[in-house]
């Protein structure tokens, strides 16, 4: 349902942190007015009243007038009216509470600060029926380049940066400040978030100005998302570097942020400005089907293409090796899984369904779960099975075939250690969806060539800078694409 999407409440006891540390409600003493954009049961405005009240400050029409919520839940509004009153004993003004989608409704006033936690929640995630209705925000604000891009890897585009953006660039007054919990995929995403850091709003500029990220302490219970707390300046050129605090060990430590190349680029992360030297570019020969890839994904259909052991009932000749962690682990290179795919391995795409009956075990087991594949979502995948193969899977093409691949272990992971997997029994190995990158190799020596050049231990070093160790975009194919330096040349 479109009015829970992405929710993550923030505790009172963060929201005061939050409030302490940039000072805002000394600001608000001194006259700013201020708006929580997406309000939720109103967390920060009740932080604000429950100092007032620890300071002995008197609540006033006055002060009350100047501090606004903005959310599209009404029951939310509904039981911050009622903690107010019961806490506070004084009726919220009803002028001072809206109830709107910040994105698709307009909203004319502005705020010297704006204070919030916006909803976390990838595009993709998001119900069909209100992803079609933000498409055109998601271009209109510049974080994607068109609807189709929406589609592609800019699914992964969280609401956050769309909101973040209709917020600065509409309710902001000029040069005014605003402060968020933030997932910090917005600072560090690939390709996904470039749109964002262009660092432009409703053709107004703004600049991050100071991070803070945490790790070991929790501020939202049951979250795994990467998250930190962001100050923002309107109508400021982004400048670098931005000072960044990492938290170890509950102390914070600075650091300094400053993208990987270009502008946009995600950023990376360093103590020392001399620690930018390592890194440089790495130049590496490959050619244009050799740019690095994620390995297969079933759209939610593992039970039915993976398996432990190599099933014999099965063609063999669509049966391929998995990687898996254990290759890594206990450095033997045989097999731990199989998968299934019922592709032309030749071109890269799903067999037709008069091939696949030539084959009656293949035929009568994709049969069996026929109705479970039909019922699986997502854009991309939509469209091959709307063109009749719904025993597609992404992430399948000629490359997938190539007989070497130098694979890593992309996901969750601190080290990078690339290793060459070639054919088993004339099967090619495959990757496994976004734990594996590799890069398709079409003889033996060039996969050696291509191990070598990505063991240059600057790339380690890099990777940790980009701030992905132990993250999900440890080592994803854009990431390990951005860092080399592709000189392309015919195959």
């Amino acid at each position: 349902m479109k009015r829970q999407i992405g929710q993550v409440f923030t505790p009172i006891k963060w929201a005061e942190w939050l409030i302490n540390k940039w000072n805002i409600f000394d600001a608000w003493l001194d006259g700013a007015h201020i708006c929580d954009p997406t309000a939720g049961q109103g967390a920060f405005v009740l932080t604000m009243l429950h100092i007032a009240r620890s300071r002995g400050i008197p609540i006033t029409t006055e002060r009350l007038s100047r501090l606004t919520l903005i959310e599209i839940v009404p029951s939310h509004l509904d039981q911050f009216r009622k903690n107010v009153q019961q806490e506070f004993g004084v009726d919220f003004p009803t002028s001072q509470i809206f109830c709107q989608d910040i994105i698709t409704e307009t909203h004319t006033q502005q705020y010297d600060i704006l204070i919030g936690n916006p909803p976390w929640a990838n595009f993709g995630d998001l119900p069909t029926a209100y992803k079609t209705e933000i498409k055109p925000y998601f271009v209109q604000e510049g974080l994607v380049s068109d609807t189709q891009r929406t589609l592609l890897g800019s699914s992964r585009v969280d609401i956050a940066a769309l909101v973040l953006k209709v917020v600065l660039g509409k309710l902001l007054r000029k040069n005014g400040l605003g402060f968020f919990y933030l997932p910090t995929s917005l600072f560090f995403g690939d390709g996904a978030h470039n749109g964002f850091r262009n660092y432009n709003a409703d053709l107004r500029n703004f600049a991050v100005d100071t991070v803070y990220e945490f790790t070991s302490i929790k501020v939202f219970d049951g979250v795994n998302t990467a998250y930190c707390c962001a100050k923002f300046q309107g109508d400021t050129q982004q400048k670098f570097p931005v000072t960044y605090f990492k938290e170890l060990d509950r102390n914070w430590v600075e650091h300094k942020a400053l993208p990987l190349k270009n502008p946009a680029d995600p950023w990376r992360i360093v103590q020392n400005l001399d620690e930018l030297k390592a890194g440089a570019t790495l130049e590496i020969r490959l050619t244009s089907e050799q740019k690095p890839r994620q390995g297969v994904n079933t759209c939610g259909a593992n039970s039915v293409f993976i398996f432990d052991h190599k099933p014999s009932h099965l063609p063999q000749g669509f049966l391929y090796p998995l990687a898996s962690k254990e290759m890594w682990r206990q450095n033997v290179l045989s097999p731990h899984k199989w998968i299934l795919l019922p592709y032309h391995r030749e071109i890269g795409k799903p067999l037709t369904w008069d091939q696949i009956k030539k084959y009656d075990a293949l035929r009568n087991y994709l049969q069996r779960y026929q109705d479970q594949l039909q019922a699986r979502k997502g854009t991309m995948l939509r469209a091959s099975m709307n063109r009749g193969s719904w025993w597609a899977m992404l992430g399948v093409g000629p490359y997938s075939f190539a007989p070497f691949k130098v694979i890593w272990q992309a996901y969750g992971k601190n080290q990078f250690n690339p290793i060459i997997l070639s054919s088993v029994d004339g099967q090619m190995w495959q990757g496994n969806q976004a734990m594996h990158a590799f890069i398709p190799c079409w003889c033996e020596d060039d996969a050696h060539r291509i191990k070598t050049a990505l063991e240059n231990p600057e790339i380690p070093i890099l990777l940790r800078q980009l701030n992905g160790a132990g993250k999900c975009n440890w080592a994803q194919p854009g990431k390990i694409k951005k860092m080399l330096s592709f000189d392309e040349v015919e195959k």
